[in-house]
């Protein structure tokens, strides 16, 4: 059980990370598709030799040249083949927000309800894209903070700088807040965004925030090399990077995973939609010796020990993984007991 458990923690981390690359990769095939485009691929890449955008590129090219079809020969020598090399790059495109990978469409939930109350509308692309995430969701509950969101993975790094700093005896404080929160944000960001007829939440969720910056970042660079300036250039960030550095501050020095349990509007949304999922961290009570191991290591706060978890629960399995009696385990079970609210809230 603990194998299975700790090879499931490397996969959920290997797709955080795949996610957080591929984040970076989108704006770098966006650009690679517009030189691919104008057949200037070969010049920049020549051009740009030593320099990071030329890196970039011609690192892509390599790798989309070994698929299938992107290569042919014309006189004893391999050539691209532009058109497929255009194809390639048009198999992945936009973020976390909304993404098209492949013939899937993806949308968050929030930027569907943001989308469709906003222009009071709900065209059937975002019927599509809705589809799989709210399906999951459904099914497995908040699992998109722990599994996909990368701003969840920044958030996680920096709770282990807590750990740096109790060991520096500098112990970080952990302020406590309701959690009802985040669901009073939702309902009065998706109230302005009615009236407004504007997406005000999208501004300020993390999510949806690290993956304009990093595009931002990205097109900064290559803007900058199209001028004869190399390197990257943080100044093609916007002001979204310091609301995304004060939640790490907050959470570093002030509380613990601040943000994800008490105010994100999204992880709300999430929390709402997997209220009756089927698939849960459930306690077996037989096994369980009241180590408080579980409790300890919980990120959302929660007291897997008491099988307190409700839909607050994003199913990360680091309780399970920390747990030496193989008392908690991933289960086919009906709704746990919500937190309660007479005993002070679990986590360091």
């Amino acid at each position: 059980m603990k194998i299975g458990i700790r090879k499931l923690q490397i996969l959920r981390r290997t797709v955080q990370i795949s996610v957080l690359v591929g984040l970076f990769m989108v704006p770098i095939i966006a650009r690679y598709h517009n030189y691919a485009a104008s057949n200037e691929i070969d010049r920049v890449v020549e051009k740009w030799d030593g320099t990071a955008a030329g890196a970039m590129i011609s690192t892509l090219d390599t790798a989309i040249r070994l698929l299938p079809g992107a290569e042919h020969e014309r006189a004893g020598i391999m050539q691209r083949d532009t058109d497929a090399a255009i194809a390639y790059a048009q198999q992945i495109r936009g973020s976390v927000w909304s993404a098209d990978i492949g013939p899937l469409s993806l949308t968050d939930p929030l930027a569907v309800a943001e989308s469709s109350l906003a222009s009071k509308k709900f065209p059937w692309v975002l019927a599509v894209g809705l589809f799989i995430p709210l399906l999951a969701t459904l099914l497995l509950g908040r699992v998109f903070c722990s599994w996909i969101c990368p701003a969840g993975l920044m958030f996680e790094m920096n709770d282990k700088l807590r750990g740096v700093l109790r060991f520096l005896e500098l112990p970080p404080r952990n302020l406590r807040m309701e959690r009802s929160t985040k669901y009073g944000l939702l309902a009065a960001g998706l109230l302005l965004t009615t009236v407004l007829a504007v997406p005000v939440l999208g501004y300020i969720y993390p999510p949806a925030v690290l993956s304009r910056e990093i595009h931002d970042l990205v097109f900064a660079t290559f803007d900058r090399a199209e001028h004869g300036r190399f390197g990257f250039w943080v100044g093609g960030m916007s002001w979204m990077t310091f609301v995304f550095m004060t939640i790490i501050a907050i959470e570093l020095f002030v509380s613990r995973r601040w943000w994800c349990r008490y105010v994100c509007p999204g992880g709300g949304l999430y929390s709402l939609l997997g209220t009756f999922r089927p698939l849960r961290v459930k306690l077996k009570h037989e096994k369980c010796t009241e180590c408080v191991l579980c409790v300890a290591a919980c990120p959302m706060g929660l007291n897997p020990m008491k099988n307190e978890m409700g839909m607050e629960c994003d199913s990360c399995g680091v309780c399970i993984s920390s747990c030496n009696d193989d008392a908690l385990g991933y289960a086919i079970a009906g709704p746990s007991k919500p937190i309660a609210q007479t005993s002070p809230e679990a986590g360091p």
